[in-house]
């Protein structure tokens, strides 16, 4: 192996860690820390591995200092607003968000033209309309991609806020069963629960209290937040217990278990759908297969 290869080997073992350590601080959630683990062995209260990151915590946005509010601000004066309802879910800040799409958008469009640099000093020439126009589709590429990866990330956020308000309808109920008033099935039922669902419940619930507003406003403001419409219906289940004193532990038990079947059939959807999306690789496999094994006889056949 020459010099030249050698060092266009390393150059390009180089860029690929580079790729992968960018795509993955700027787009995957951060693992949870090992005490926390260990404390949920130990069965102390942490918070879960799927909890999203908290905004104060969003590491781009701490990165990027004033250069986030200056990107989210020319982001949204051309008419890329920030979407704050998913960014709320997985913890991201708008600057964060801002920092993330202009960070990997200028790493995409300086990549190309460094790697024709590298091709160009192992003495392969490509001509100049290559990396202009490869630096201008993977930076357009990459800056789309943050919002493939938010839209995700918040749907998979937003799926488990339905699944954990089943156990939260239940828990309610029964405190409701106890003879409890609705303020206080509410809150107390969201106090028992563990995760982050459970919390984002407690904390609205507290915001309103503090706020001097009934229990379901709050509910109801978290429902707007994140876009999970069941828990507007929490809401009005409890305001007609409030207001019409009706007991609603069978209302909101058969809530639960319809939207227990709702997720069901979502989830098998889900499957039926990637199940689909197989037999089009099969298929073309089987195919293959089939050509290759037929192809000494045909050829025999043809050359006869």
């Amino acid at each position: 192996m020459s010099g030249g290869q050698a060092m266009l080997i390393g150059c390009g073992a180089l860029l690929g860690l580079g790729v992968f350590l960018l795509v993955r601080a700027a787009l995957v959630v951060e693992q949870p820390r090992l005490s926390d683990a260990l404390a949920r062995l130990d069965g102390r209260a942490s918070a879960p591995a799927t909890m999203p990151v908290p905004q104060s915590g969003d590491r781009w946005a701490r990165a990027a200092g004033r250069a986030g509010p200056w990107a989210a601000a020319r982001l949204a004066a051309a008419g890329l607003r920030a979407p704050s309802s998913s960014l709320a879910l997985i913890g991201w800040t708008p600057e964060g968000y801002a920092a993330r799409k202009v960070g990997v958008a200028v790493f995409g469009a300086v990549f190309v033209p460094l790697l024709a640099a590298v091709l160009g000093a192992a003495g392969v020439r490509l001509p100049v309309v290559v990396p202009v126009l490869g630096s201008l589709a993977l930076a357009g590429v990459l800056f789309l991609v943050v919002d493939l990866v938010v839209r995700d990330q918040a749907a998979e956020a937003r799926g488990q806020m339905r699944r954990a308000l089943c156990s939260y309808l239940d828990l309610v109920s029964l405190r409701r069963d106890a003879s409890e008033g609705p303020t206080i099935a509410l809150e107390r039922a969201a106090a028992l629960g563990e995760g982050w669902v459970f919390r984002r419940i407690s904390d609205a619930l507290v915001a309103a209290r503090l706020g001097g507003d009934p229990p379901w406003d709050g509910l109801r403001r978290l429902a707007a937040d994140t876009g999970v419409g069941e828990l507007a219906d929490v809401a009005d289940i409890a305001v007609v217990a409030a207001q019409d004193g009706a007991a609603i532990a069978h209302t909101l038990r058969a809530r639960a278990s319809s939207l227990r079947v709702q997720l069901l059939a979502e989830e098998e959807a889900a499957a039926n759908t990637a199940s689909e999306k197989l037999t089009a690789p099969v298929a073309l496999l089987s195919i293959g297969f089939l050509l290759l094994f037929l192809y000494p006889a045909l050829a025999r056949l043809m050359a006869g």
